[in-house]
């Protein structure tokens, strides 16, 4: 989506920053961002948040490893070195309910803040993730990597967050186009 908009709109200055839900929307109300797209649910006074996808999460491992069945159950993960989200991120809640609802209490071998670090780890044969699918979703993004369904669904709702009082300026508007344009996609 960003090359396409950059391609499109090459004076567009869009710049990118990840961090968890509740770090993104300060900024966003502190209007260091202009907007964020965050992981639901997510609330502020100031802050108008419109849901826009539904991103279904995958089990990844190593690309190493033996054949894997068809479905990942959380039994099965469970036996396996978890590499997952940092705790307190709203990615790793969702990860620990869906255990949970299993009835499984998972001790992940590492917790880290960064999906790119949680591949690599994952690469390097460390253990397996749970992650959203659009992070592996295209080929070079999950280099030494297989992916794999998870057998009960886990998913995660991402909205975009923007203030109430912000103008949409016509470069605000074609990214948020852009981002309308994903959901469809």
């Amino acid at each position: 989506m960003l090359q396409a908009l950059r391609r499109r709109f090459p004076e567009l200055d869009v710049r990118v920053s990840t961090g968890n839900t509740e770090g993104i929307l300060k900024a966003v109300e502190e209007n260091l961002l202009d907007l964020a797209l965050v992981t639901l649910p997510a609330a502020s006074r100031s802050l108008h948040i419109t849901p826009l996808l539904e991103d279904a999460f995958v089990a990844i491992f190593a690309s190493s490893q033996r054949p894997m069945p068809a479905h990942m159950t959380p039994e099965r993960l469970s036996a396996q070195p978890l590499v997952v989200f940092e705790a307190g991120s709203s990615t790793r809640l969702l990860i620990d309910e869906w255990f949970l609802h299993a009835g499984i209490r998972v001790k992940p071998v590492m917790e880290l803040g960064s999906i790119e670090a949680i591949k690599e780890m994952v690469a390097a044969d460390l253990g397996y993730s749970i992650v959203p699918r659009m992070a592996v979703a295209a080929l070079h993004h999950r280099r030494g990597l297989q992916m794999l369904p998870l057998a009960t669904a886990l998913s995660r709702t991402l909205g975009i967050a923007l203030r109430q009082d912000k103008p949409v300026s016509k470069a605000l508007r074609q990214v948020l186009d852009a981002l309308q344009y994903l959901k469809r996609s």
